[in-house]
């Protein structure tokens, strides 16, 4: 049982919470340096737009739009927006202070909404692969703020705009500009002919997000949250599609990374394609207060079927770069993607990092094993929870146990 006084007492130097850092204290010694700039700052902000672009789904169909700008010049632009860059290079501490930097030029809009220059200066940043000129004049200076989100980056400060003028010239590749013309294809179409055109998965999401994709008729914003997760699942549908041809692979195979205090296990082993995410939160984590660790379980078998209550952003963005591997390698396999949450991480910053950790795990290479017993006992030494609690939440790791160790009986 928790106490509900625990931040009271502690008041952020005693750490009876358990964490290396104090959350609360954490958040605000980043925001406490902007708050001279802001002030300084008034009404008026002009800057380079990584670009960072943010729809909200309070009060859907009428949405929140943001466009992010930076009040210094101190920092390269495009250091605030690249998870693929972050991976391994930021510590959990240095993402925070870069994104509570970035002041959100806030309007509010309906999803369906077309002649609003607000949205339109938006959208023209949205769509550069490159930092943009911007600037923002502001009803009133922005609210000091910094808010987190387990799907999306953190958030700082924000104002609402009277006025957003996009001031240099977008770089737009060739391809995007085409399907954004294009109003006959269906958006996951775009979504997947972008993707093999090299174009970056989080710029994808952006263009789905500001109602930039999809046929005429079907186009307006999508909340950021809800583009994330769509991406991913549309990309990894398509790419299960050829994957369900392909041979399956001959081996037992581990990959393994570590990233601001999240562990991940990837497991795959001959079979036809099946998925199984075991999420665990260890005690003292952002979420959990209890003593016992949090362990949710969602899988899907190769006949289609699905365990899907409570499937997330977290589910998408593992299953996503799993199935991209297997495509490229042209293999299929039974997947077992275990992700171990530590008080380390502190604060949510987003499904990005649970993407580009998988990314980063299956790039590395893998650990070969004779067996899926031999493969659990490696695993039980690098994380934390007891196998035998793993295996007592698994459903596709139990029932693979049961397959080889009667395999084994029939061999005998």
């Amino acid at each position: 049982m928790s106490d509900p006084a625990l931040c009271a007492r502690c008041k952020g130097a005693r750490r009876l919470c358990g964490r290396p850092k104090c959350p609360i204290l954490e958040r605000i010694e980043a925001n406490i340096k902007l708050l001279e700039r802001i002030g300084k700052l008034g009404a008026q902000l002009y800057g380079l737009t990584p670009p960072s672009t943010l729809v909200g789904e309070y009060g859907y169909p009428k949405v929140n739009v943001i466009l992010n700008i930076p009040p210094t010049a101190e920092i390269p632009a495009d250091e605030y927006e690249v998870p693929e860059k972050w991976w391994g290079r930021k510590k959990l501490e240095d993402i925070i202070r870069l994104r509570s930097m970035l002041i959100g030029s806030k309007f509010r809009v309906g999803i369906k909404e077309r002649d609003n220059k607000l949205l339109e200066a938006a959208r023209e940043a949205a769509i550069s692969i490159k930092p943009v000129d911007a600037e923002a004049i502001f009803k009133r200076p922005p609210r000091f703020r910094l808010s987190f989100d387990g799907i999306i980056a953190p958030l700082g400060p924000s104002g609402d705009v009277k006025r957003v003028y996009i001031v240099g010239n977008p770089v737009v590749p060739r391809r995007v500009d085409q399907l954004m013309e294009d109003e006959d294809v269906r958006a996951s179409d775009a979504i997947v002919e972008l993707y093999r055109s090299g174009i970056s998965v989080y710029q994808i999401e952006r263009l789905l997000s500001l109602g930039l994709l999809g046929r005429k008729r079907d186009r307006r914003l999508v909340p950021t949250r809800w583009s994330i997760t769509a991406t991913d699942s549309v990309l990894a549908d398509r790419l299960l599609k050829k994957v369900r041809e392909y041979e399956e692979i001959n081996e037992i195979r581990i990959y393994s990374s570590e990233y601001i205090g999240n562990h991940y296990e990837i497991i795959m082993v001959p079979g036809a394609w099946s998925f199984e995410m075991i999420e665990i939160w260890l005690p003292r984590t952002i979420w959990v207060k209890a003593e016992k660790p949090y362990i949710s379980v969602n899988y899907e078998l190769h006949d289609g079927k699905w365990r899907k209550e409570g499937v997330d952003g977290g589910y998408h963005a593992m299953r996503m770069p799993v199935l991209a591997y297997l495509y490229k390698e042209r293999r299929q396999a039974r997947v077992i993607a275990i992700r171990e949450v530590s008080p380390s991480y502190y604060a949510p910053v987003g499904v990005w990092q649970v993407r580009e950790s998988v990314r980063a795990a299956l790039a590395r290479g893998y650990e070969k094993k004779e067996s899926l017993r031999e493969a659990l006992y490696d695993i039980s030494k690098r994380i934390k929870t007891p196998m035998n609690l793993v295996l007592a939440n698994s459903y596709l790791l139990r029932r693979m146990l049961t397959q080889e160790d009667l395999l084994k009986y029939m061999r005998h």
